[in-house]
């Protein structure tokens, strides 16, 4: 699952990540909708924005998601020394700043998904 409040991005990951082979099963776009969409569909993996709109930000939504024990990458265009604290307590799996080197992403995805074939 893509959480991104901002469409463009959310569309640039989708298409990055399909073309190495996964499968985006959802793009969410408010922390709620992402609490939701984990809890019913229970993805093998979440790239959550920090900084998303809504009730929820993104960290908030992972505080919610994290009883279901799904791998969060955590991407961010903050700086803020204490948000990016506020996060680490989540435990996810990986803090990634924007813009996002895709190979990075690519290889903390992997390193993640260890388990078979996989849904975003």
């Amino acid at each position: 699952m893509i959480a991104e409040d901002d469409a463009i991005i959310a569309m640039g990951l989708e298409n990055k990540i399909t073309s190495w082979g996964y499968s985006v099963e959802s793009v969410v776009y408010r922390g709620e909708d992402a609490v939701e969409a984990s809890f019913k569909s229970k993805p093998d993996l979440i790239l959550m924005d920090i900084g998303l709109k809504g009730e929820l930000d993104g960290i908030e939504a992972a505080k919610r998601i994290k009883s279901l024990d799904i791998p969060v990458i955590f991407v961010t265009g903050q700086n803020d020394q204490g948000l990016i604290k506020d996060a680490l307590k989540t435990v996810p799996y990986a803090i990634l700043k924007k813009p996002l080197l895709h190979e990075i992403l690519k290889e903390k995805m992997q390193t993640a998904l260890k388990r078979g074939p996989y849904e975003l």
